[in-house]
């Protein structure tokens, strides 16, 4: 019986494009993650890595932080509409990365953006030095608030449970830590001294209710207010007073029995008044 031939197997010449498929794709997928890591940010980039390394640290950042704040330019001198957006995401950044979890929160209020940041955090119980652990966070907050020209106010509460030692109320410890606080942050950033002040409200702006220690450990707090309204400058001097002459200016020290022990003299008679003519005089023609 005869064998069957064998046919060849043909052989396959496009097996190679699926080969130089795979590699066209993962090409492409190389060079849009390429593209992705050069479109970074370098701002936002230097202020999150200089977050972390002062605050993980507890070192003082070496670095500036580069944070730029964007002007208007149709009216010199004053914000665009973006600038609150700009700080207050800088702000939420360091919130974010600071070495104590939930001791400090940015919220926008009213007056403008309000960083709350907790007494525990800042002082001891009872005292108003500023914490060396705190020293790096207030550094990075007096950095960024350096690139705004808002006025800064600074903000002392506590809760309602009365003291005792060095400081007579918590009225007098609130606003000794508001001065320590705005004392400090001036020390550390080149902030001018005439944009920032300080208050003491004592216990008497609560955020909640003091029935719990934990809603008073959250009226134990400083905040530091950026103002949304900025604080007119080049303001018109004063007009000066025009100069008053007091009538004893004019009275001799001898007048005043100053040259005796008798009693004063009695002030001068005062001179005759001529009579005024009842009749006018004939005119002349």
């Amino acid at each position: 019986m005869a064998k069957k031939a064998k046919h060849e197997e043909h052989e396959n010449l496009e097996r190679w494009l699926v080969s130089y498929a795979d590699f066209i794709t993962l090409l492409f997928t190389f060079f849009v993650m390429m593209y992705a890591i050069s479109a970074v940010n370098t701002g936002k980039y230097k202020v999150l890595s200089n977050a972390i390394v002062a605050t993980f640290n507890h070192q003082t950042v070496t670095t500036h932080m580069h944070v730029i704040i964007p002007h208007n330019k149709e009216t010199p001198g004053k914000a665009s509409p973006n600038v609150k957006t700009v700080l207050f995401r800088a702000m939420s950044l360091i919130q974010e990365k600071s070495s104590s979890h939930g001791a400090m929160k940015v919220v926008q209020s009213s007056e403008g953006i309000r960083i709350q940041i907790q007494a525990a955090f800042l002082f001891r119980t009872g005292h108003a030095s500023v914490r060396k652990q705190a020293l790096p966070v207030l550094k990075n907050i007096s950095t960024l608030l350096s690139k705004t020209k808002r006025d800064i106010r600074v903000e002392g509460h506590t809760d309602n449970v009365p003291i005792h030692g060095k400081y007579k109320n918590n009225w007098a410890l609130s606003s000794m830590r508001a001065v320590n606080v705005v004392t400090t942050l001036l020390a550390l950033g080149p902030i001018a001294p005439d944009r920032a002040s300080a208050a003491g409200y004592g216990q008497y702006r609560p955020l909640v209710p003091n029935t719990t220690e934990e809603n008073r450990q959250k009226n134990r707090r400083v905040e530091i207010v950026v103002l949304k309204e900025k604080r007119p400058e080049n303001l018109p001097s004063p007009s000066p007073m025009p100069a008053v002459t007091s009538p004893l200016e004019s009275i001799a020290p001898s007048d005043l029995g100053g040259g005796g022990g008798g009693a004063p003299a009695p002030p001068p008679a005062p001179s005759p008044v001529p009579p005024v003519p009842t009749e006018l005089p004939a005119p002349k023609i």
